[in-house]
């Protein structure tokens, strides 16, 4: 009798080991099976290109602005048209490819920041299955998962500015409208060099007149 109830205790205790080595293995199954859709990799690319364009969008922006500036400054001290603009442009240039570069970058790292985010996620996910997370709550939670980090990696890819690119020339067009402001304060605000030293009807003389 005592020999049945053993088996049947061991038996009963294996089965429960089996059911709880195949909700495991379903729940992992579910959890890669969505964290491995070529959707995703879908989405990955889609974050990397939409934020190299977002980064390239503020860069033609800003390569504008300066373009501006830089031939506005030129034309101030004289400079259009020759060898100094012809410099300068080629400057303004290199610094547009050097951002082209950046955005390029800065798209490959959300790309890189999300697949992190979704390994750190999956593995989570994993250590809940082998405690006894079942199939659905799993599958629910690796979808959740997905989403909410696909919607803080686009938050993030696109919460900042390139910056840096273009202070030489930001201090060109500064530098430009300081000289500009200093000749009008010399010609407005202090005088010609060619006004009259004493005002109208002076003879200059202390009040001698030389009968010239």
């Amino acid at each position: 009798m005592g020999g049945s109830s053993d088996n049947s205790a061991q038996n009963a205790a294996n089965q429960a080991e089996q059911e709880r080595q195949a909700q495991i293995a379903a729940s992992t199954s579910a959890i890669n099976k969505i964290f491995s859709d070529p959707s995703r990799t879908s989405q990955y690319d889609k974050l990397a290109s939409d934020t190299t364009q977002y980064y390239t969008n503020d860069l033609n922006r800003q390569n504008t602005i300066q373009q501006r500036n830089l031939k506005f400054a030129l034309a101030r001290q004289g400079l259009a048209g020759g060898s100094q603009q012809a410099a300068e442009g080629g400057q303004l240039g290199q610094a547009y490819q050097k951002g082209l570069l950046q955005a390029s970058q800065y798209g490959q790292q959300a790309k890189a920041n999300l697949m992190n985010s979704d390994e750190s996620t999956r593995m989570q996910l994993l250590g809940m299955a082998q405690t006894g997370a079942d199939t659905s709550t799993s599958s629910q939670m690796a979808t959740q998962g997905l989403q909410s980090n696909l919607q803080s990696a686009q938050g993030t890819a696109q919460a900042q500015q390139l910056g840096g690119l273009f202070d030489n020339f930001a201090n060109i067009y500064s530098n430009s409208q300081n000289q500009k402001a200093q000749q009008q304060a010399m010609l407005y605000g202090y005088g010609s060099i060619f006004s009259p030293m004493f005002g109208p009807g002076s003879n200059g003389g202390g009040g001698y007149s030389y009968g010239y």
